[in-house]
């Protein structure tokens, strides 16, 4: 290129010294980049590694307290459902306090941000409320509150609660989230996964792995706040991986 039209260098007339200074700056640009984006999937790891511990500590020590008392006492399925319901729903209720607040905390400054924590609350109430009544109708085989069940409905229970927990919560954040692009129509798909596969990983760890191998924990410690923080720890990381990258795609996405 020649001088420009006010006499001014054109960029190929500059000194090889610039330019040298100019490639060295994108090259550091590029070499910066992925370093953020690990940092922010880290964030996001760390985040809920904390959030779900801290809520298997409050939540279980408060279902603990507030169950107890009916342990093998009540007969009754409606009852049984009434309690379930309302103390299976408290507890899930601080999961989404708590998940809600940790997560926002990660994507803040997003658009997304705003409606993450009502959001987030109130998906995570409503699977608690709805997996409560299905542990009341399972009965006491399932929670010791109630009569006792079949194996078969005790499936179908473990089963039905295990999807809705995880469908509801994913799909009041995909309400939030289905505007950044047409992919994050699979979010509660992966939240679904995400939360299966965490919190069977930390029941594994916690039942075989501190009961039976290493007995720190008893057969009559579930639930509690001692195991559902071990529990939580666990699935916290595991969801977190499960559900990072696709939430760091969507995010990445300019919102229409």
């Amino acid at each position: 290129m020649h001088d420009g039209p006010f006499g001014t260098a054109a960029p190929d007339s500059l000194p090889q010294w610039t330019k040298s200074v100019h490639h060295a700056d994108n090259d550091r640009m590029v070499a910066i980049a992925p370093s953020r984006g690990r940092l922010a999937l880290g964030r996001w790891v760390l985040a809920n590694v904390f959030a779900f511990a801290a809520a298997g500590a409050v939540g279980g020590t408060l279902l603990r307290t507030l169950q107890q008392p009916y342990y093998t006492v009540v007969s009754s399925t409606g009852r049984a459902v009434l309690i379930d319901a309302w103390t299976v729903g408290l507890a899930w209720t601080i999961f989404g306090v708590f998940l809600g607040a940790a997560q926002w905390w990660v994507i803040r400054g997003q658009s997304a941000a705003s409606w993450w924590l009502p959001a987030t609350v109130l998906g995570w109430v409503l699977s608690g409320v709805g997996t409560g009544v299905l542990s009341g109708v399972a009965g006491g085989s399932m929670s010791t509150i109630g009569p006792t069940s079949v194996p078969l409905g005790v499936s179908i229970a473990a089963i039905a609660g295990g999807v809705l927990v995880g469908l509801l919560p994913g799909t009041f954040q995909w309400l939030v989230l289905r505007r950044q692009g047409e992919s994050a129509k699979w979010w509660p798909g992966w939240t679904l996964l995400g939360l299966a596969a965490g919190f069977g990983a930390g029941l594994v760890v916690v039942r075989l792995g501190l009961v039976d191998v290493v007995p720190l924990f008893r057969d009559t410690d579930f639930p509690s706040g001692k195991v559902l923080t071990v529990v939580g720890a666990v699935a916290g990381a595991v969801y977190a991986v499960v559900t990072g990258p696709t939430l760091a795609g969507l995010l990445g996405r300019r919102a229409p």
